[in-house]
């Protein structure tokens, strides 16, 4: 517990030795929201000046979601991050405004994730995506990150089932997933394993096979893989990923002979192949007729009579099967055309990179243009697969599964609420600091619906006027007897930004699809969070002694 709270408590001098019993110390835990880069600089803004204030050695947890986890999974690698923490503010600002990521550095990030079975999505929006904007690889693992003395707040990275998300009530127990040194795990059905083994083949509750745990960079990848709703996501990744694969130099001069009209005696057959599969993929994504891209294909494998027929079998069918059955033909046609129509050495040479030495494989690409039909994410291996279950303690569809796939917690909740809130945790005092677009209440809402449909006690939360959410106040406390506190603390708000226009102004400049600030935008944004902070450390300081008190009035009871 922070010497400041705990000299208004006892009376200590600023010499003196405060002793307490550990029972008698409230658990206090920080949630940071997702919202990209803006999410990751605010935290960090966030807990620098809780460190200024004095205040960081009175949180027990630290919850991310989503761009939060981006700075957690930094902040972590040191042991004393929390006794340093300016100096941890300006290592930040100085890798994202100078280091930079070559396009040979995410070739090879994404060569060497293809090696593992379980190469998905993930990996290669961790890639393309949050590596250039994290401006780190980080190849060490969560359950390297020890803290032996204890100085630092126990660290929660959270995630979401897909599946469960898709297939079960939205506020069911068992959609979340979380990730800390020691354990990782679905904490609404009580199962976990040890981090380390996460990724490993199970069986029946034995490991089949040894694998290694997921780097730091994949964690990022996984936690934060959405920017907005699921939709939104979609669209935005998929234009990432196929703007990506046609910025490669062999692609980009196929792109040009295609707009200037080349004879087609200039191009090469297995590019423009690729090229067709892309278009493929963009038209069933909008929702477009997809047969005349199938037709052209036909055109292009005249003469190859196993793909004319495979071809006109999928444009037979294609009207009579469902929007799931047509992904698989999409996908079955993708593999089969570029692992059969395609010449692997001519593609190769046409994708030579000049002075780039490591290309893309046809066997890479033939697995993203997969990946992008079935719209695979956070594939791994589920440590509860065949798992003896004789009293059906676990839900029966999280043991069939030889995988699960995990995804970003914000698109279920955009903050951890449902980790820090587990009965074991007993925290009593959340300081919620929001950095999500759009409502500023929603979480909070979404946290409290939550909580009512699984019977957990959390404040009432009362209805906000339209008014108010596009200019929201910089700290909302919500507080009943019995229950555990909230205090919430929206981003841009009236007290650092003024009124609804600029906050509005604020939220464009900093959207959550940017992918880099510059060195003033960096600054601004940290001393936007960090005034949150300062104006309410005496509330902050408030709440935490009544916390105190609460917990001591308890015992004596």
């Amino acid at each position: 517990m922070c010497k400041v709270l705990w000299d208004r408590l006892q009376g200590c001098g600023e010499n003196d030795k405060c002793y307490f019993h550990e029972a008698d110390v409230p658990q206090i835990a920080v949630l940071g929201s997702g919202g990209g880069l803006r999410a990751m600089v605010a935290l960090m803004g966030t807990l620098s000046e809780l460190g200024a204030q004095k205040l960081l050695d009175s949180i027990q947890y630290l919850c991310g979601v989503s761009g939060s986890t981006w700075c957690m999974s930094s902040l972590y690698n040191d042991e004393k991050w929390s006794l340093q923490v300016e100096q941890k503010e300006a290592e930040m600002v100085e890798k994202l405004t100078s280091k930079e990521i070559t396009f040979q550095d995410i070739i090879d990030r994404i060569n060497e994730a293809t090696r593992d079975s379980n190469f998905s999505l993930t990996d290669i929006w961790a890639a393309l995506y949050v590596y250039p904007v994290v401006r780190d690889k980080e190849t060490k693992s969560v359950s390297d990150q020890t803290d032996k003395e204890m100085l630092n707040p126990y660290p929660i990275y959270a995630a979401i089932d897909r599946w469960r998300l898709e297939n079960k009530d939205k506020h069911d127990k068992g959609i979340w997933f979380e990730i800390t040194r020691h354990e990782s795990g679905y904490p609404g059905c009580g199962a976990f394993i040890e981090t380390s083994k996460f990724g490993s083949i199970f069986k029946e509750g034995e490991i089949l096979e040894e694998r290694d745990e997921m780097d730091l960079l994949y964690l990022k990848g996984l936690c934060g893989s959405a920017l907005g709703s699921w939709k939104e996501s979609k669209k935005f990744i998929t234009s990432l990923i196929k703007g990506w694969i046609k910025s490669i130099p062999g692609f980009n001069r196929m792109l040009r002979g295609r707009a200037t009209n080349e004879s087609v005696s200039t191009v090469d057959p297995n590019m423009e192949c690729m090229l067709l599969l892309l278009d493929l993929h963009e038209a069933f994504n909008d929702g477009m007729d997809c047969k005349p891209i199938v037709n052209a294909l036909m055109a292009l494998q005249e003469g190859n009579e196993e793909a004319q027929k495979q071809l006109q079998q999928v444009l037979e069918n294609w009207d009579q099967q469902s929007e799931a059955e047509q992904v698989k033909t999409l996908s079955d046609l993708c593999q089969e055309m570029c692992l059969n129509y395609i010449d692997q050495p001519s593609l190769e040479e046409a994708l030579t990179l000049n002075s780039i030495s490591n290309v893309i494989s046809l066997k890479v690409m033939t697995i993203i243009f997969c990946l992008l039909f079935e719209w695979t994410w956070g594939t791994k291996f589920n440590f509860l697969h065949k798992h003896p279950n004789p009293e059906n303690v676990l839900p029966s569809d999280l043991v069939q599964d030889e995988k699960i796939y995990l995804i970003d917690a914000g698109l279920a909740i955009n903050c951890g609420y449902p980790l820090v809130l587990r009965p074991e945790r007993q925290v009593q005092l959340i300081l919620s600091f929001d950095f999500s677009a759009g409502d500023p209440f929603l979480t909070v809402h979404q946290a409290a619906e939550y909580c009512q449909q699984n019977n957990i006690p959390f404040p009432d939360i009362p209805v906000v006027s339209e008014e108010e959410k596009a200019c929201p106040s910089d700290c909302y406390i919500y507080s009943e007897e019995d229950m555990p506190t909230v205090m919430h603390f929206p981003l841009f708000n009236k007290a650092n930004c003024g009124d609804a226009e600029e906050i509005k102004e604020m939220w464009n400049l900093y959207s959550t699809a940017r992918r880099s600030y510059s060195k003033k935008e960096i600054q601004d944004l940290l001393e936007f969070s960090k005034s949150n902070v300062r104006r309410n450390g005496d509330q902050i300081i408030a709440e935490m002694q009544k916390a105190v008190e609460a917990v001591l009035k308890k015992q004596q009871e």
